[in-house]
């Protein structure tokens, strides 16, 4: 189960711990590239920040067959969904959302939270490999 906010639907705290884990493990994700946004919202990733995680997470080579206008367009219509003050970015929450998207179209015969799991741990591997 995932507790969600009452005006928007969106998942914002899974119930119990196993996912709340992920949810944790997303949210360092995210932190990870705010730093890389020139966007100076503080907590709000803008378009630099999410090509440098599609870069540096390899996310065209984890997904085979998607394409960086599929990302450009998936980062336009979640931004849309969740517009705040008229800026094209991702807060937390629809960074999260796009991660269950791309991580359901990576493992699309996997549990969602399974799916997350995978394709998170294969970013954060992208990553250490960096390091």
């Amino acid at each position: 189960a995932v507790v969600s906010t009452q005006s928007t639907g969106d998942p914002v705290v899974p119930a119990d711990k196993k996912k709340f884990l992920i949810f944790e493990e997303c949210r360092c994700l995210f932190t990870s590239f705010l730093k890389k946004s020139t966007l100076r919202k503080g907590s709000m990733l803008g378009s630099s920040g999410f090509r440098s995680f599609v870069r540096n997470c390899r996310v065209l080579q984890i997904i085979p067959g998607i394409t960086n206008a599929d990302l450009d367009l998936l980062y336009i219509n979640i931004c849309q969904q969740s517009e705040q003050n008229s800026v094209k970015c991702l807060s937390f929450i629809s960074f999260y959302r796009l991660l269950l998207t791309l991580a359901v179209k990576k493992f699309p015969d996997n549990t969602l939270y399974e799916a997350l799991k995978q394709f998170i741990d294969i970013c954060f591997d992208h990553l250490a490999r960096q390091n």
